[in-house]
C-alpha cells in the first residue's frame, strides 16, 4: 500500500510505457488538515462527565485533553495530520476517507472477511475527522442539535484511528454488528462505541500501537496498474468512477469489495479530482468511451 499518496518518490522511472513520476504528479491529493478559527462553545456540565466519544470517565476538558495524549502519534496534532501520514479509504462523509497506515491495512483485510461472512461490503461512514469538523460537531452537540461529539482535540477520529461504520453495523443486535463485535478485535478494531455515555454501535477504534511512518510501503514500484478514483461526476458517469488502469487496460471497480481486494494485493490507490482523472486516462491513451459501467476494456 502506497503511503506517500500523490507524491513521486526518488528513483521513479518509466514503467511499461508510461512514467510513474508523471502519473503520481497527476494523481496529487491532500487531506483536509487545516486548523480552524471557529469559536468553541463553552464546556457545559453535560460535556464534563464523559465528553461524549470516549469510554474514559473524565471530570473536565483539561482531563480529556490529557487523556487524548495516550493515542497521539508521530508528533502530530489531533485533526491536523498531513496527508502523507494517512492512507485514503472509501468513506461517505466528504473529506473523511483517511486512516493511519496500520489502521487502514487492517480495515482492508477486515472488510473482505466481513463481506464474505455477512454478504455485503463493510462501508465506512466517517473515518478521519479534521479539527474544524470536530469543532462543528462539538458546537452542535453543545447546542443540543447534533449527535454525541468529543471535545475538539480529543476524538480518535482526529488521530485517523476511528471509524463509524454503516452496512448494518450501526444497528445494535444486527448480524453485521454481532459479527463486528466478535471479530473486529482480531484485526485491532475494538467496538468502543458500545461503552459511550450514549452507546454508538457504529463506532470502532483501532488500538494497535503506532510503529512509525513506514519507510517501505511494500508496493511493487514497477506495478503495471493503478487504481484511480474520483467522486466527482464525469461526462460519462454522473456519480464518479473508480478504475483499475494500465497502459492498455481499464477495469471498472464498481464495489468497495473490488477496490479493497485490489488494495490488499498492494495495488497503488489514488483519490483524485475530475480533471486529474481525465489526465491519467489521456496519458495512458485510453478512450473516454471505455468509461462505462462494468467496463473491462483492453486496447488492442
Amino acid at each position: 500500500m502506497d503511503s506517500s499518496v500523490g507524491q513521486a518518490e526518488p528513483g521513479d522511472t518509466a514503467v511499461s510505457g508510461f512514467g510513474r513520476r508523471q502519473l503520481l504528479s497527476i494523481a496529487a491529493v491532500g487531506a483536509a488538515t487545516a486548523g480552524t478559527a471557529l469559536a468553541l462553545r463553552p464546556e457545559s456540565a453535560r460535556a464534563a462527565t464523559t465528553l461524549a466519544e470516549t469510554s474514559t470517565s473524565v471530570a473536565s476538558v483539561a482531563e480529556a485533553l490529557e487523556a487524548a495524549k495516550v493515542n497521539a502519534w508521530g508528533g502530530l496534532s489531533n485533526g491536523q495530520i498531513p496527508s502523507s501520514y494517512l492512507i485514503p479509504v472509501v468513506a461517505s462523509v466528504a473529506g473523511s476517507g483517511y486512516l493511519r497506515d496500520d489502521a487502514a491495512r487492517q480495515y482492508l483485510s477486515m472488510s473482505l472477511a466481513f463481506s464474505n461472512a455477512v454478504g455485503r461490503p463493510l462501508a465506512i461512514t466517517e473515518g478521519y475527522r479534521s479539527y474544524a469538523r470536530q469543532v462543528e460537531y462539538w458546537n452542535k452537540y453543545q447546542a443540543g442539535t447534533g449527535n454525541l461529539a468529543a471535545y475538539p482535540g480529543t476524538s480518535n477520529h482526529g488521530w485517523g484511528i476511528s471509524c463509524d461504520f454503516g452496512a448494518g453495523v450501526d444497528q445494535a443486535g444486527s448480524a453485521a454488528k454481532r459479527w463486528m463485535d466478535a471479530n473486529a478485535p482480531s484485526y485491532g478494531w475494538n467496538p468502543t462505541g458500545n461503552g459511550f455515555s450514549r452507546p454508538e454501535p457504529w463506532h470502532f477504534d483501532y488500538v494497535g500501537s503506532y510503529a512509525g511512518k513506514p519507510t517501505s510501503t511494500g508496493v511493487d514500484k514497477d506495478s503495471d496498474v493503478l487504481i484511480i478514483r474520483t467522486t466527482q461526476a464525469l461526462n460519462e458517469q454522473a456519480i464518479g468512477y473508480t478504475a483499475l488502469v494500465g497502459v492498455r487496460s481499464l477495469r471498472h471497480l464498481n464495489s468497495i469489495d473490488m477496490i479493497n481486494s485490489m488494495r490488499v494485493l498492494g495495488v497503488p490507490y489514488y483519490e483524485i479530482n475530475r480533471n486529474q482523472f481525465y489526465a491519467v486516462i489521456n496519458s495512458l491513451g485510453l478512450p473516454r468511451a471505455s468509461l462505462t459501467q462494468n467496463a473491462d476494456y483492453w486496447r488492442r
